[in-house]
């Protein structure tokens, strides 16, 4: 069995590396399993930077890509296809699937991308492509016509499960051996608070602005705290700005974005990792948030808001600190800033449930298992 992992992204983007490159290396550990990865950016657009495959690419720039991808999909009529989101460059699969040229393919699903997505510009392209031009139709369009689905998060499960019977739920997961935490932690006369990611619109920028919201009620009950954001994105600047103009005492270190092999290094080098969530809306509910499982696999103890994902991927008091509110995320910042023993508590049981539940070799399995069970060819 041969499948080719498709992604809109390239390696520098969580999705694209853990769901399509990372997915990929460890189902070809298999029994009789060929992989591949064919990224729009990395394959087909290399010229271009991650950021741009979202914000400035024209519907010429989408159709050139397109047909590049299908005279390459040409050649794999008796492969699986694995299509990783559903974004523009789901339309040459799936128009060849309507073809009758590609037999099957798989969705892959880890944000709810609806609001987000990155489809033509113009109706009509979508409309010969994906046979509308709802986006909402369009992403359960592909998940009717998929042999079976994978959902990073119960959310998307559940979306998922409306539209197509056969849904498997895989969180994003870690590379646990890449991702470690250090021999033991230095000392160190301040305590790291950890957030990284791109600020790339209004839901991030708000689950930052808790962040410094939380950390500012933290600081007249902690000593030698530092706020360390280490990100990027079309927001990064304006964030800075208005966190230094808003929250003036607030300690709070820069640093630009990181790339991805740099990451491992910098996470055992910081102490608490945290995960806020400002809002109610359905993209963070159904958020498989890959820097939660780096964290953990790094053995750094997590704040994070009780909603989505983290609910079911940390335990209380074991794993991590859930926080309902804004009041209750900063009472869990002020108890590990404080409590080195609590601190190195919490880091451990991460790592003990990252190794049992999150690594790629553990979802690995999980994923083959389905692949097995939907096409019924897999030899174990």
């Amino acid at each position: 069995m041969r499948i080719l992992f498709i992604g809109h992204n390239g390696y520098g983007y969580p999705h694209t590396r853990v769901r399509c490159y990372h997915f990929a290396r460890v189902l070809a550990t298999m029994p009789d399993i060929e992989t591949a990865v064919l990224s729009f950016r990395d394959d087909l657009a290399p010229h271009k930077s991650e950021a741009a495959m979202y914000e400035n690419l024209r519907d010429r720039e989408k159709l050139l890509l397109t047909g590049k991808a299908v005279l390459r999909l040409l050649r794999e009529r008796n492969t699986l296809l694995y299509i990783q989101k559903t974004h523009f460059h789901a339309a040459a699969p799936y128009w060849l699937h309507r073809l009758g040229w590609l037999r099957h393919y798989v969705l892959d699903y880890d944000d709810y991308d609806i609001p987000l997505s990155n489809f033509f510009v113009r109706g009509w392209w979508n409309r010969i492509f994906f046979g509308s031009h709802r986006w909402d139709e369009i992403t359960f369009r592909i998940a009717r016509g998929a042999l079976g689905c994978v959902a990073a998060s119960h959310g998307l499960e559940n979306l998922l499960l409306d539209h197509n019977p056969r849904v498997a739920l895989i969180p994003t997961g870690v590379d646990g051996e890449v991702f470690t935490p250090p021999e033991s932690r230095p000392g160190r006369d301040r305590v790291i608070f950890l957030w990284n990611g791109l600020v790339w619109g209004k839901p991030i920028r708000q689950n930052l602005l808790l962040v410094f919201r939380a950390f500012q009620r933290a600081l007249p009950r902690m000593e030698n705290a530092v706020l360390r954001i280490i990100g990027g994105g079309a927001e990064w600047e304006t964030i800075q700005d208005q966190t230094r103009r808003e929250f003036p005492d607030v300690p709070a270190e820069w640093r630009d974005w990181a790339e991805p092999q740099q990451m491992p290094d910098l996470l055992r080098n910081a102490d608490v990792g945290l995960l806020p969530a400002e809002g109610d809306d359905l993209w963070l509910k159904c958020k498989s948030p890959t820097k939660l499982f780096e964290y953990m696999a790094s053995g750094l103890p997590v704040v994070a808001t009780a909603c989505g994902e983290a609910v079911y991927a940390l335990r209380h008091l074991e794993s991590g600190y859930l926080a309902e509110d804004e009041s209750a995320f900063a009472e869990g910042i002020v108890r590990l800033a404080n409590d080195p023993a609590l601190r190195q508590r919490l880091g451990e049981g991460a790592r003990k449930q990252v190794e049992a539940e999150y690594t790629l070799n553990v979802l690995g399995e999980k994923l083959y298992r389905f692949l097995n069970a939907i096409t019924g060819s897999l030899q174990k």
